[in-house]
């Protein structure tokens, strides 16, 4: 859900690393729809999905020993340190400064598996889906997945759930790495790797989109229409949204 608070001269806009990147990779007209607090019941996709990571995270825990990651290690950019899976937390803040009003947007998040080597910070999410052999012939990810991975690689971390600031920490790298791994539902094994270091383009594209999604949701510019019939099929905001095809 995007919550919209207005606090003094400042307006604060709040969303899930989900719904942000959902939205402007998949629908723009999902914006509105979430302000106004509509909750479209979760897909059959979805619900597999979800107990296809609790089973993977549960795996984790019961036949991976790792390292205590300690805030000694943490600091030092030259200690390779991984962390259990989605046992860390983003937050991701980012000030606009508009004609009418300024602007702080929040993005929080729960990462799959974040960790440092050899000083690059990575960033990995899996996707598991039914059937992996449709990313095949795909070079580059979803612009939805994609923006997801760049949200969580801009943020700053904690292990407990929230935004409180006094609970936040910073990983320091030399580089950053996003890799999102699209793994068979049935198996929860990767079938393809999509996987890039971070650039000064991946890093504008963030930008752009964070300030589009806000002037969005603040009714300074009108959504775009993606103009397919096949996303409005697939969307599970289709029984809610007057612009479907």
């Amino acid at each position: 859900m995007i919550k919209i608070e207005r606090e003094k001269d400042i307006t604060f806009v709040s969303s899930s690393v989900t719904d942000f990147a959902d939205s402007m990779g998949y629908c723009e007209y999902k914006i509105p729809l979430s302000i106004k607090g509509v909750k479209p019941r979760p897909t059959q996709s979805l619900i597999l999905g979800t107990k296809a990571h609790h089973a993977e995270e549960k795996y984790e825990q019961e036949h991976v020993e790792l390292e205590p990651v300690t805030v000694e290690a943490i600091e030092d950019e030259q200690v390779d340190i991984e962390f259990a899976r989605e046992n860390v937390y983003s937050t991701l803040s980012m000030p606009f400064e508009f004609q009418t009003e300024n602007v702080l947007v929040t993005l929080s998040g729960r990462i799959d598996k974040i960790m440092r080597v050899e000083g690059t910070l990575v960033v990995q999410d899996d996707k598991f889906v039914g059937r992996p052999q449709i990313y095949e012939q795909k070079t580059q990810p979803y612009p939805s997945h994609l923006l997801q991975v760049l949200a969580y690689l801009n943020s700053v971390y904690s292990g407990k759930r929230g935004n409180n600031p006094e609970h936040w920490f910073d990983l320091p790298h030399t580089k950053k790495k996003w890799e999102l791994r699209i793994c068979d539902r049935k198996t929860r094994e990767p079938y393809k790797i999509f996987s890039e270091y971070q650039d000064a383009f991946s890093l504008h594209y963030l930008h752009s989109s964070l300030e589009k999604f806000t002037t969005i949701a603040l009714d300074i510019s009108e959504p775009e229409h993606h103009n397919s019939q096949s996303k409005c099929n697939a969307c599970n905001f289709k029984s809610f949204c007057e612009f479907k095809i």
